[in-house]
């Protein structure tokens, strides 16, 4: 399944967990978001967004979002950036895809690495490209009621780093590289 959705996504590397949510709690701590950092996110999402970053230690910061699409407004960002910004967490939500390329530009200009929330939008593309394939990390969740479901809790990450993707499957298994090794 790894393969085939990496596939499908249009990424390198899936790394498949329990549940949307721990996701983007692997995500944060993958990406090195550490407790005191801020993170910042859309005001408007589920809860588990803001709950990874609380679970990291984290402070989230919330954007002010889109009307039209309900998702981020890029243009919120400059003013909430500071030196403990360490990452921005865009959820497309409702299956709609965030602005990301002018909320990529931000991100690069000042090094803050962009984690995508993309669990209520599997197969959104962002001209031609398919979310969670733009940022560093993207998460999906296969809750029963997503877009694509598993027979209970069920979710995964995709990066194209394989430096994230081998620290993400160490995160999911105790940070061990391989199971039941003595």
């Amino acid at each position: 399944f790894e393969g085939e959705f990496a596939r499908y996504i249009g990424s390198k590397h899936c790394i498949g967990v329990n549940s949307g949510s721990d996701a983007l709690v692997l995500a944060l701590q993958a990406a090195g978001v550490n407790p005191g950092d801020e993170v910042i996110l859309p005001s408007h999402t589920f809860i588990a967004t803001a709950d990874a970053v609380l679970r990291n230690g984290a402070v989230p910061v919330f954007a002010d979002i889109d009307p039209e699409t309900y998702c981020m407004d890029v243009n919120s960002l400059a003013g909430l950036i500071t030196p403990q910004t360490k990452a921005i967490v865009p959820v497309h939500l409702y299956g709609h895809p965030a602005d990301m390329g002018p909320l990529m530009e931000v991100a690069e200009e000042h090094g803050i690495v962009v984690i995508e929330d993309a669990c209520q939008a599997h197969g959104a593309e962002y001209h031609g490209k398919k979310v969670g394939s733009i940022g560093s990390i993207g998460c999906f969740s296969f809750y029963p009621g997503k877009n694509i479901g598993a027979y209970g809790d069920a979710g995964c990450l995709i990066t194209d780093d394989p430096d994230l993707s081998n620290r993400l499957r160490m995160l999911r298994n105790y940070g061990q590289k391989e199971k039941y090794l003595s």
